[in-house]
C-alpha cells in the first residue's frame, strides 16, 4: 500500500482573514454586539452592494422624519443634508475606484430600522416616533462616521506622501462631516426630555439589554478617534515649509472648531436628557464596583 493511502482527506477548513493578518482581540465583543443589535445595525462582510442599499434605505427613512423633527434649525437640517450628500458622493467614488467586471447582486437585507412613520391618532405615537428617531439618528450617525474613517484614511495617506492639495480637501471633507454628525445626534435626540427618562433610557437597561449599556461600545467611534489623533500628530509634525502653510493650517483648525462645536452639543444633549450626569455604564460601574474610577463615556 503507497504511503498515499494512508493520508486522509481533509476535514477541516483554514479561516483566514481577507487581510491576511491575525484578528485582533476585541476585549469588548459582546457588548459591542448588543449595542448593535439595540440599534440595528447589521455587521457584514465587506460588500459594496450591500453598503449602497443600506444607505438608500437609510437616507429615505431619515429624510421622510426630517419634517417631523420640530427641535432643528435651517443649519442643523443643512448639515445633516450635506453630510448625507458627502456620504453619496464617497459611496459613489469607491463604485469608480472598483475592479471592472460584473456587479453582484446583492442578497436582500430589509432595512435595519426603516417601517413606516405612526399614523395620526395612534396610541403611543409619539413614543414610537422617539424610539424610532434615537435609532435612525444613531444609524445615520454611524454611516457618517464609517464615511469619515475612509475619509481620514486617504487624509493621512495625502499626508504621508505629501500631497497637500489633498490633506486640506480631506480636512475640509471631515469638517463637513463632523458638523453633520453633531447635527444628527441633534435630530435623534429631538423629542422632549420626559420622553428620554420613561422610553428611550429603560430600552437600554435590564431585561431588554445587558447593564452598562453605553455609547463606548461604538466601533466606527474608537476607529474614528484613534485615526484622528494620528491626523492631528502627522499635521503637528509637518515641517513649517511643508507646502500651503497657510491653507493647512485654517484647514486644520476649522477641524478642530467643528470637533469643539461636537463635544460642546454632546454636553448640551446630556445635560437636557440626563439633568444627573450619571450614565447607564456610570450608574452600573458604581453599584458594582464602587471604588472602581468610572470610565469615560460620553
Amino acid at each position: 500500500m503507497s504511503a498515499e493511502s494512508h493520508v486522509r482527506p481533509s476535514t477541516t477548513a483554514a479561516v483566514l482573514p481577507e487581510d491576511s493578518r491575525i484578528p485582533r482581540a476585541q476585549p469588548d465583543s459582546s457588548a459591542t454586539a448588543e449595542y448593535d443589535r439595540y440599534f440595528h445595525i447589521l455587521r457584514t462582510p465587506p460588500d459594496l452592494c450591500a453598503w449602497t442599499r443600506s444607505c438608500l434605505d437609510l437616507q429615505a427613512a431619515v429624510l421622510a422624519d426630517l419634517t417631523h423633527s420640530p427641535g432643528l434649525d435651517d443649519g442643523q437640517r443643512t448639515d445633516i443634508l450635506t453630510g448625507l450628500l458627502y456620504v453619496s458622493s464617497a459611496t459613489l467614488t469607491s463604485w469608480l475606484r472598483a475592479t471592472p467586471g460584473p456587479v453582484p447582486v446583492p442578497e436582500h437585507h430589509e432595512p435595519p430600522f426603516a417601517g413606516t412613520r405612526p399614523g395620526p391618532g395612534q396610541s403611543g405615537e409619539e413614543q414610537r416616533d422617539a424610539l424610532r428617531r434615537w435609532k435612525l439618528g444613531h444609524q445615520l450617525f454611524h454611516v457618517l462616521l464609517a464615511t469619515m474613517n475612509t475619509v481620514l484614511d486617504d487624509t493621512l495617506a495625502a499626508a504621508q506622501d505629501t500631497r497637500w492639495p489633498s490633506l486640506v480637501q480631506g480636512m475640509e471633507r471631515l469638517r463637513v462631516l463632523y458638523d453633520a454628525a453633531t447635527a444628527t445626534m441633534a435630530y435623534a435626540s429631538d423629542f422632549p426630555p420626559a420622553l428620554y427618562q420613561d422610553e428611550i433610557r429603560p430600552s437600554m437597561q435590564p431585561p431588554f439589554v445587558g447593564p452598562g449599556f453605553s455609547g463606548v461600545f461604538n466601533r466606527e467611534h474608537r476607529a474614528m478617534t484613534i485615526r484622528m489623533h494620528r491626523l492631528r500628530r502627522a499635521v503637528k509634525d509637518l515641517p513649517p515649509e511643508a507646502g500651503p502653510a497657510d491653507a493647512i493650517r485654517h484647514a486644520a483648525l476649522s477641524l478642530q472648531a467643528a470637533q469643539s462645536r461636537n463635544h460642546s452639543s454632546h454636553v448640551k444633549i446630556c445635560e437636557r436628557c440626563v439633568p444627573s450626569g450619571t450614565s447607564l455604564l456610570r450608574h452600573h460601574l458604581a453599584q458594582s464596583s464602587p471604588r472602581e474610577e468610572p470610565l469615560c463615556d460620553s
